[in-house]
């Protein structure tokens, strides 16, 4: 794999993450990385399946 800055701290690394996949309607989508570091910091995206799937348990409460 390529080197790829890190989104959390910008350093150049050799071992990169993926972290994030951003989807584009208009063009080519964009990956995001981090360094082994701060992999496990970086918050996860909340995709729009996992955001419909939230909804849904939300409004079903029994009781």
């Amino acid at each position: 794999m390529n080197p790829q800055y890190c989104c959390r701290c910008g350093v150049l690394t050799e071992e990169p993450v993926l972290v994030e996949e951003v989807h584009s309607a208009s063009g080519p989508g964009l990956d995001v990385y981090a360094c082994r570091d701060h992999a496990l910091r970086v918050p996860a995206a909340l995709t729009p399946a996992a955001a419909l799937e939230s909804a849904l348990r939300g409004s079903h409460r029994l009781g």
